[in-house]
């Protein structure tokens, strides 16, 4: 059976038909009766932890170590797959009414909880309407603003619901293949703290910024993984995974610094997997805090960083020069406008016309992601040189994200379909949106994007929100950086993943 949803395809897709047409997506297959599954086969991961996580996939923190475990106990109704595509998962299929403010969605009627029981309509209407309780104040709600009222949620029959949109919403599949839409039950036993999840595998245990164990679920709808028994190792920096993966501590490593890359490349037990992503740090400017509410100093601190020397030094060359918008998550055109080059003099003169000479600005990070902390470190030195006192400060990765809405001057993150990106970074209330950036024409353009349902109408709009962010957004995006998975060479099946999710996208791996 084809699985259909009316949308646009997505990033590094072409645009499709409108509203008027459907979308064939991919479906996962039907569960193979055991055929291709090995028994007793263990993968260890290591990655950078944060001490805040939970099992509670609608924490509030959006750390990158809690998405990969929710990744395996939990599913969304629809995602992107490792090109960008949506793909549907839970849901059989996502259909508009002709006037796009009505949305069905059909459930596939064979998919087990962990906790034995049937997956259905009422799990989903309740995890929707958590998600998008003002009581529950969860960051991430904004993605789902277009739902107004939990009773616009309704339940039809065990593997139908039905959402009643105030107005016609053209990406309703786009929003709930969000990377934090996850669906839960809290049926059968299970909890608001440890709910029930239909994913491939189940939790043994779980110790925040140390360790979480699994077991392969053998009631899972799809295609089971080859592996029995995974474990995820969580880290406090980067340096400590490179010496697991190299130690043979770990079969798999997220977050490895670019600067490590050729020797470990150079290790005959240790390959790599490269993918371009749209998965990369930027660096972030509080328009709430002096002296970033000032739109001269944003554009100093733009002119004053040398991108080809982040590059090769940070990225060790496993990158390209970005120019100050969000990019490679869009298969939209990118809009017109100069590549910003390092201009030292035109940086001072900037910052002098802000009166920021001597100003003293913080550059706070958590060091999580590869490149990170190198990158941080060019950047101070080039912001010396123009007349800051800069330096730069690294937490933890639960202590940064506990004061993410507090921090002036901060190396931020993003990971998703510009159709996300949008409401999450730069829109008032947004989950990501800790530059506090609101700008009345973003506003207005970005719900024209959202309302409307025609793919070239849609890009045309993304173009001029990327020109906006160019000319006096929070953001300095000086490179685009590759993601780098290392694996002990009797793994195979990682596959690269446009978001960033290759260490943790486990159905096909196996360990010889």
């Amino acid at each position: 059976m084809t699985n259909r949803i009316r949308s646009r395809s997505g990033v590094k897709a072409a645009a499709v038909a409108a509203l008027a047409c459907s979308l064939a997506l991919v479906g996962c297959a039907p569960p193979s009766d055991g055929d291709g599954v090995a028994g007793a086969m263990s993968l260890t991961v290591g990655m950078v932890g944060s001490s805040g996580d939970t099992l509670n996939p609608y924490q509030q923190q959006g750390s990158n170590s809690s998405g990969a475990v929710f990744d395996q106990v939990f599913e969304r109704l629809v995602t992107r797959d490792a090109d960008g595509a949506l793909t549907l998962v839970l849901a059989e299929s996502i259909e508009p009414n002709e006037t796009g403010d009505e949305w069905t969605i059909t459930l596939r009627d064979d998919v087990k909880l962990h906790t034995g029981e049937q997956f259905a309509a009422e799990d989903v209407v309740e995890s929707l309407r958590w998600m998008i309780d003002p009581a529950n104040a969860w960051a991430f709600a904004s993605q789902l603003d277009f739902i107004s009222s939990p009773d616009q949620i309704r339940e039809v029959d065990d593997l139908t619901v039905v959402l009643d949109l105030d107005e016609p919403f053209g990406l309703v599949p786009e929003m709930l293949a969000f990377e934090r839409a996850y669906m839960r039950s809290i049926r059968g036993g299970a909890t608001v703290e440890e709910p029930a999840g239909t994913g491939p595998f189940t939790v043994d245990s779980f110790t925040a910024g140390q360790e979480a164990r699994f077991s392969r679920f053998d009631d899972y709808w799809g295609e089971a993984p080859k592996i029995s028994s995974l474990k995820f190792a969580f880290f406090t920096e980067q340096n400590a995974v490179t010496n697991a993966i190299r130690g043979g501590q770990i079969d798999v490593a997220r977050g490895i610094p670019f600067p490590e890359v050729p020797a470990l490349e150079s290790d005959p037990n240790l390959e790599l997997v490269v993918s371009d992503t749209a998965a990369y740090p930027i660096v972030a400017m509080n328009l709430q805090q002096p002296p970033f509410d000032q739109l001269e100093v944003r554009q100093a601190v733009r002119y004053a960083v040398d991108r080809d020397l982040i590059v090769s030094n940070a990225f060790g060359g496993f990158a390209s020069v970005a120019n100050d918008f969000i990019g490679m998550n869009t298969a939209c055109p990118a809009p017109d406008v100069p590549q910003r080059e390092q201009d030292l003099e035109l940086a001072k003169q900037l910052l002098a016309e802000a009166g920021a000479q001597g100003a003293e600005v913080e550059l706070v990070t958590d060091g999580a992601f590869p490149g990170m902390m190198e990158m941080a470190a060019l950047i101070i030195e080039d912001l010396n040189e123009i007349g800051l006192k800069a330096s730069v400060q690294q937490l933890e990765v639960g202590a940064f994200l506990d004061r993410w809405t507090e921090w002036p001057f901060f190396i931020s993150f993003t990971s998703s379909p510009y159709e996300v990106t949008a409401k999450a970074h730069f829109m008032p209330g947004g989950s990501e949106n800790a530059t506090w950036f609101d700008d009345e024409e973003y506003n207005r353009l970005a719900g024209e994007l959202y309302r409307t349902t025609d793919p070239d109408a849609q890009c045309e709009i993304i173009t001029q929100l990327q020109t906006i962010e160019y000319e006096r957004g929070p953001y300095l995006v000086p490179v685009f950086g590759n993601d780098i998975t290392v694996h002990r060479s009797n793994v195979s099946g990682l596959e690269p993943d446009l978001y960033g999710r290759t260490a943790f996208r486990l159905t096909n791996v196996t360990v010889e």
